[in-house]
């Protein structure tokens, strides 16, 4: 079984999910014994003393990064490849180099993470007959309701109502694209993202967490749909009832000097030294602050998964989260996480409050979430469910090679 995957992005250079659930999934694949490529459009690829790219386990296959431009040489390049068969082109030059491409490397399924590449996998399936999965990794029209400004749902429409199989992420997010594009639904197929457990991981877990002061963390984008405003005014809050507590809020596009100036609020002025903002990090240093948090904060309004939720769980933080979507199918209420209704700053600096005083409950919660982590959401679990879905595929792809090689 041979997948080729379109991305914009990949491990260790990644600015959300998206770029993790990728890189998960294809060291998943390639670990499985399928045959995977990889089609970076932009990005950036980062060379590991073993060979391309890096899973957020740092657990990857060797891989190595093939030329595209003369085909010949690409053909006998790839016979000899072994691991995971990366290439790089730029947006300006995708299309082409993604249909020479698929042409000497056949593959039987291309595996698309983001509508701003359908041009590319339909150029593909026009040249070879390969069938289309589209992964919705978050739904622009549901973004849209929610004031964040994205241009491309007309190519994310047209992605979703063309692909021969759609990935949702959950259950909340399917029942979205059904009711979005209603002539779909029978190409929708629900698979959640994975992770990778690491000896950090382990390690993290057996950390008991009940240590006072306790440190909050939340871990992802700047931007009003993330609940970020309702987080940062829920913090004084906390911190008149639990003074010694503090917050890293990790990521956002640029450095943590920068974020703060664009979100910090005069109600913390008084908190300064209690919040931090760190600004971008690579997974590596993004996944010791997981070690080093008590308790992970997730307040979106609209989240299709959470790939946050399933570190968090993994590192063994306890977990509080909007009871919608993603999080609300991967976590049970006071059984892996305290959940809380989305927009409601009250509500989350209840949450938090309730964790921060009640250590046993706070520890038990984390200890559950991580053997649920474990029992569920790891990658070899789910990429059996991936794989039935590229399968329900592979007959026709075949075919489809063969009357184009006749052709």
């Amino acid at each position: 079984m041979r997948i080729l995957h379109l991305t914009p992005e990949y491990p260790p250079i990644i600015w959300g999910g998206l770029g993790t659930a990728v890189g998960g999934l294809v060291s998943a694949s390639a670990f499985s014994g399928m045959t995977v490529g990889v089609l970076l459009v932009g990005g950036v690829l980062v060379l590991s003393p073993h060979g391309l790219g890096e899973s957020v386990s740092g657990q990857i296959p060797y891989g190595q990064l093939h030329s595209m431009f003369n085909p010949e040489e690409l053909r006998a390049d790839l016979s000899a490849s072994k691991g995971i068969a990366f290439f790089q082109v730029s947006p300006a030059e995708a299309v082409e180099a993604g249909v020479r491409l698929a042409l000497a490397w056949k593959p039987d399924v291309v595996h698309v993470h983001t509508a701003w590449l359908w041009d590319v996998a339909l150029a593909i399936r026009e040249a070879t007959g390969a069938p289309l999965v589209f992964t919705v990794h978050s739904l622009d029209r549901v973004e849209y309701a929610h004031g964040v400004f994205l241009w491309h749902w007309e190519a994310q429409e047209k992605a979703i109502c063309s692909a021969d199989r759609i990935i949702a992420l959950s259950l909340s997010e399917a029942q979205l694209i059904a009711e979005h594009c209603p002539t779909t639904s029978r190409n929708i197929r629900i698979v959640g993202n994975g992770i990778a457990d690491t000896p950090a991981a382990r390690k993290s877990v057996r950390n008991v967490r009940s240590a006072d002061p306790a440190l909050v963390l939340y871990s992802g984008r700047f931007v009003n749909r993330k609940g970020i405003r309702e987080l940062l005014a829920a913090i004084p809050r906390v911190l008149e009832a639990r003074p010694s507590t503090r917050f890293v809020l990790a990521g956002g596009y640029g450095g943590g000097a920068e974020i703060e100036r664009a979100w910090l609020i005069d109600a913390l002025l008084p908190y300064r030294n209690q919040v931090q903002f760190t600004g971008w990090l690579a997974p590596s240093e993004v996944a010791k602050w997981y070690c080093a948090a008590d308790i992970l904060v997730v307040p979106s309004w609209y989240e299709p998964f959470g790939m946050v939720i399933l570190e968090g769980m993994l590192h063994g933080l306890s977990i509080a989260a909007t009871n919608l979507g993603g999080p609300a199918e991967i976590l049970q209420h006071e059984q892996t996480a305290v959940l809380f209704p989305p927009k409601d700053a009250q509500a989350l600096a209840d949450a938090l409050i309730r964790l921060l005083t009640d250590i046993p409950f706070r520890v038990s919660l984390a200890a559950t979430a991580a053997a649920e982590a474990r029992r569920t959401w790891l990658w070899p679990q789910l990429i059996k469910k991936m794989r039935r879905v590229y399968e329900e595929l592979m007959p026709a792809s075949r075919n489809k090679w063969v009357e184009h090689s006749a052709n």
